[in-house]
């Protein structure tokens, strides 16, 4: 399975690739708004893990570029953002699921194979 993982803090990207590649995932990542809609334009994605706070565009704002594009690729939307507000307009974006900050790994893990065709890698 391949995922995206758009982050812009650099030590949960580096912990967020680390883990799902030792989980067997095909991996790529970006640290901008901008970058993850390059990446999801131009690749096969099966999953997108996706900030909500980024920079250049937001994850909401990205995701409703995907959707507008035609892209059905699953969202993940991980925040500290969890206000009735975020998440409405987050579903009206197009993000399938949330997940909060801070998280468990394994947790993580178990939304990936929920969202996911397959949902192993």
């Amino acid at each position: 399975m391949r995922i995206l993982v758009v982050e812009d803090d650099h030590k949960v990207a580096g912990f967020l690739e680390q883990g799902l590649k030792e989980e067997a995932f095909d991996v790529d990542c970006a640290a901008d708004g901008e970058q993850a809609l390059a990446m999801a334009g131009a690749g096969a994605y099966d999953l997108i893990v996706m900030d909500y706070m980024l920079p250049k565009k937001n994850g909401i704002e990205v995701a409703a570029e995907i959707r507008s594009c035609g892209k059905r690729t699953p969202i993940l939307m991980l925040t500290a953002r969890d206000t009735p507000e975020d998440m409405r307009s987050g579903l009206a974006a197009g993000v399938n699921e949330f997940m909060p900050k801070p998280f468990r790994f394994d947790d993580l893990l178990d939304r990936i194979r929920a969202l996911a065709p397959g949902g192993e890698p």
